[in-house]
């Protein structure tokens, strides 16, 4: 008669066994190079005080709309739980428009943001959780913003531009989930800073993208 301790040792090799094999529970690649492109919404935080300031008197304040934009990312898992990623974001378009009197006269303008952002970031991930993968990244990098402002009254119009590349910072959480070994759908939030020059340009960022890892 078999001994129940080895019963049980059998049953339990094959129920291992099992859910190695079984597509959606395999443990997805735990080393090597990934890449990834997503579309991400970003609500801007800009600080505005100066451009208030100089807007003081005419009843105007500076209100930028958010936007939509790009990611693009390469990484590299050292193992299942840390990995390097380099993220490239194109965020065109966070815009300000003006509609007004002025002293009578109608006034018309905008000014228009467009920001793009080159960072390396070290994306931490705590909990193996197999097809779930929450994490969380901090980096920092190269930010670059390009403003163009026109304004026009009846019969004159004027426009000016501006563009300035500085340090900036990232922090955000996720979650991965992979549909297979080599193929994961992402949801991020982050909050994008930038420093110097820079640093009236603030924003947070939600991206959702698919990955594949080689």
């Amino acid at each position: 008669m078999m001994r129940k301790h080895g019963t049980w040792s059998m049953v339990i090799g094959i129920v291992a066994a099992v859910l190695l094999m079984a597509p959606g529970l395999a443990p997805a690649a735990e080393i090597g190079p990934y890449i990834g492109i997503g579309g991400t919404f970003a609500k801007q935080d800009f600080d505005t005080g100066d451009l208030d300031r100089e807007l003081a008197g005419t009843g105007l304040s500076a209100d930028f709309g958010d936007t939509w934009g790009l990611n693009v990312k390469a990484g590299y898992k050292f193992n299942r739980y840390v990995a390097a990623e380099l993220a490239f974001d194109y965020l065109p378009g966070f815009k300000w428009d003006v509609a007004t009197r002025v002293g009578g006269t109608p006034l018309s303008g905008e000014m228009t943001v467009d920001v793009t952002a080159w960072t390396l970031a070290v994306k931490i991930s705590p909990f193996d959780l197999q097809k779930v993968r929450p994490y969380f990244v901090i980096g920092g990098g190269i930010m670059n913003a390009s403003a163009e402002v026109s304004a026009s009254i009846p019969g004159y119009s004027a426009s000016a531009s501006d563009d300035e590349t500085d340090l900036c910072g990232k922090i955000g959480l996720g979650v991965d989930y992979f549909v297979t070994d080599q193929v994961s759908l992402g949801l991020e939030g982050a909050y994008f800073a930038g420093f110097n020059d820079l640093d009236n340009i603030r924003f947070y960022t939600v991206t959702a993208g698919v990955a594949y890892h080689f």
